[in-house]
């Protein structure tokens, strides 16, 4: 005889973190395990410490090479992240994170903004209909746009965009993110 299903069973949600290289994923990943107490300090990608870009080879030269799961919980929920490789060189490993998400994080530098792997990856990401953030990092770097990168998001990727937060103090150390009223 089957049982009905438990519904204070966790549920699980495998997430993927996606982006061209160096825009800051594995960073994104540290910060969302700090956030969440799975690790008690940041890593960094340029001290070869974080979670996890484990490897030699990613360790010694700073980029994630093969997808790597890193797993946290939000009350009945627990979440899977996957930080996936940025560098073209590793598509393959990209396209056999996508085939377990549940959603992705299309991840843009503020500085760099919609690149041309970042294209690639959001037309898969909508062929694949996977639900999609859209996550703006580094707009504390020198350089960071805010305004034109909003523009070219719509122009480039999706016209419909809808930002969650303002930023200010773009491109200084001062960045700072606000929620936008509803």
């Amino acid at each position: 005889m089957q049982t009905p299903h438990d519904a204070r069973a966790p549920r699980t949600l495998n997430i993927g973190i996606l982006a061209h290289v160096d825009a800051g994923k594995t960073s994104l990943t540290e910060r969302l395990l700090f956030d969440h107490g799975v690790v008690d300090r940041l890593g960094s990608v340029d001290a070869g410490d974080t979670r996890t870009d484990d490897g030699a080879i990613e360790r010694r030269r700073g980029i994630t090479v093969r997808s790597a799961v890193a797993a946290f919980t939000v009350g009945d929920t627990q979440v899977n992240l996957i930080d996936t490789p940025g560098h073209s060189d590793f598509v393959a490993e990209v396209e056999r994170a996508l085939e377990v998400l549940d959603g992705a994080v299309l991840l843009l530098s503020a500085v760099e903004g919609v690149q041309a792997r970042t294209r690639v990856l959001m037309r898969t990401l909508r062929r694949l209909r996977l639900p999609t953030l859209v996550f703006v990092n580094k707009i504390d770097r020198a350089g960071a746009r805010t305004d034109g990168l909003l523009a070219d998001v719509r122009r480039l990727l999706t016209p419909h965009v809808a930002p969650l937060t303002d930023v200010t103090g773009a491109g200084t150390p001062h960045a700072r993110v606000t929620r936008r009223p509803p």
